[in-house]
């Protein structure tokens, strides 16, 4: 089956001209980059969106009539267009070039390169053919740094001098990390206490981690993970909870935490941290003089910075540093190695589903940090952010930046009015339940919150796991809620229709990366974590009553909020 693709002069809508079922008929808005590239690969994400009511195997693409067509698959298999490029005939050519090299077929490789080289081309496709050819970009700039630095500031001593750590161990690695971390910086003349949940370690392995640093704490309080449910039974977290089954998932561990905060913290200044994160000098500086600047403004919530590792599943943020690390390849022997240049750098440009803007998918944003490290690392597929910036201009971002496990809190009251939940959609647990907290607050009391200065390092272990489909999903219904917490006039049918196309830019990411891992030789016992889920992906449907279960949930929450006041004595 042909397909193509037509465009409005400005590529912001798109209609697919082909033989195709009635809801891919008609005009689509196209939320991608607003170009050729971003147009048709809207276009595939719409595609597979609807993979269970098409032959997918079938489809191929005629760009033009007096091209030859291109299979979907090896669309997908070399990344689609990117949309890096602005001109269209530089899109198809450099796509053409990367599909004979997926099918590995040499001698067309080498007569497209050949063709490209013999045209005139824009700066950014000649960079990327001067990396094929392993010569160094001349005209870049160094990425940003990874690491959460601070530049150092002249202040004087901070008016707060007692705060409560707030932290959910659920790892006994990185329990040792966080105490060591703490205790090494742990700056003098400031009470520290904690309040500490456990998830699938006992409070006595935490209780034998502290012997080991006596004098680091005034006070702490440690739950055990049957603290929790004995909330829940009793209605305590709210009615989402009372259902043993719901009680699982990363939604549902903030909920405790921030109710253990709120009953046990023997201080107004909370700070509620992953696990994962590592201190420094600057940051327990920082955090203190920002509880005395939320203070003297009347804010309740200041939202941290998380750098590092990425706080996000590994399956998202896996394709662009494969791409680096591909692209680092042709250029052994190089001393040092420029990147790209500097108006191409964003926030989140380690993300591989980042809305913000979507031409880094192809395009080796990281290539000098992936150069450094003299090959492939499979850190990258274990969660670890090695190429890509992590938030590189947390500081200067004027809207609400994405919570993470570094938040500061003045006081309960905002733990508990405002619920962490996150909720069970068709026996899907849903995550961002740290973001649509920040929304809640913000919807009702706007001067309650806002952006904190400090930022902390998180860094995951190497065998961090990759991730599973109902994982994957619980994530992309949360983006769902977000989204619709910030539309609040969405229908249900663009709602669900968030959800697929989400998931089908995950899945053609990951098509893409599965290509790059083989080009590059990468171990296949590395490579079946990503394989798993993306069959796992590509060949289950959603629960069919998934959209009555969010309906239900719109329907009920205002009331269900008013329960979980009540049962906190807010």
């Amino acid at each position: 089956m042909n397909i193509t693709v037509a465009c409005d002069e400005s590529y912001r809508t798109f209609e697919l001209i082909g033989e195709l079922p009635e809801p891919l008929s008609g005009v689509h808005q196209n939320p991608r980059s607003l170009n050729y590239a971003g147009a048709w690969n809207a276009a595939v994400d719409l595609l597979i969106a609807r993979r269970f009511i098409l032959q997918l195997h079938s489809i191929q693409f005629q760009f033009e009539a007096n091209e030859c067509s291109m299979r979907l698959a090896d669309f997908l298999n070399a990344g689609g267009f990117d949309e890096a490029l602005d001109s269209a005939s530089e899109c198809r050519s450099e796509c053409w070039l990367r599909s004979y090299e997926a099918n590995g077929d040499d001698e067309r490789y080498s007569e497209q390169m050949t063709t490209i080289l013999s045209l005139s081309m824009s700066q950014n496709l000649r960079k990327k053919m001067d990396l094929r050819r392993g010569i160094l970009p001349v005209n870049g700039a160094l990425s940003p740094p990874l690491n959460s630095s601070t530049p150092a500031t002249t202040k004087g001593a901070p008016e707060t001098n007692e705060i409560t750590l707030c932290v959910t161990f659920g790892d006994l690695r990185l329990g040792t990390q966080f105490f060591q971390s703490l205790s090494k910086h742990a700056p003098e003349g400031i009470d520290l206490h904690l309040v500490a949940c456990c998830f699938q370690v006992s409070p006595d392995e935490i209780e034998a981690l502290l012997t080991k640093h006596p004098s680091l704490l005034k006070s702490h309080t440690i739950l055990p993970e049957s603290w929790g449910h004995g909330q829940g039974r009793e209605g305590k977290m709210g009615p989402w909870y009372a259902d043993e089954s719901h009680r699982r998932g990363v939604s549902w561990g903030r909920c405790v935490l921030h109710r253990a905060a709120a009953l046990f913290s023997p201080t107004e200044a909370m700070w509620i941290l992953d696990d994962d994160v590592k201190f420094s000098q600057a940051s327990l500086r920082d955090v203190l003089h920002e509880f005395d600047t939320m203070k003297s403004d009347g804010r309740k919530v200041g939202i941290g910075a998380v750098l590092g590792d990425a706080p996000i599943p590994p399956s998202y943020m896996v394709r662009t540093q494969t791409i680096d690390f591909y692209y680092a390849h042709f250029l052994s022997g190089n001393d040092q190695v420029a990147s790209v240049p500097q108006e191409m750098l964003f926030h989140d440009m380690h993300h591989d589903l980042s809305t913000e803007k979507t031409y880094h998918l192809e395009y080796p944003l990281g290539l000098d940090k992936a150069y450094n490290h003299g090959g492939f690392n499979t850190g990258v597929l274990h969660g670890k952010s090695l190429t890509r910036a992590v938030h590189s201009n947390w500081k200067n971002r004027s809207q609400l930046l994405a919570r993470g496990g570094n938040t500061l809190v003045l006081g309960n009251e905002v733990l508990l009015q405002f619920p962490n939940m996150a909720p069970n959609l068709g026996g899907i647990m849903c995550r961002r339940g740290d973001t649509l907290w920040t929304k809640r607050i913000q919807t009702e009391h706007p001067e309650w919150i806002g952006n904190a200065n400090i930022a902390l390092e998180q860094r995951r272990h190497e065998d961090f796991h990759f991730g599973t489909r109902n994982g994957v999903r619980g994530d992309i219904l949360g983006s769902m809620l977000v989204r619709l917490h910030d539309c609040p006039d969405l229908s249900r049918d663009e709602m669900y229709d968030f959800v697929l196309l989400r998931e089908a830019r995950l899945i053609s990411n990951l098509m893409r990366t599965m290509t790059l891992l083989r080009l590059l030789l990468v171990d296949e016992a590395e490579q079946r974590p990503l394989a798993r889920l993306l069959d796992e992906l590509e060949q289950t449907p959603w629960p069919e009553d998934l959209s009555d279960h969010l309906a239900s949930f719109i329907k009920t929450y205002p009331l269900d909020v008013v329960k979980f006041q009540q049962a906190q004595g807010a």
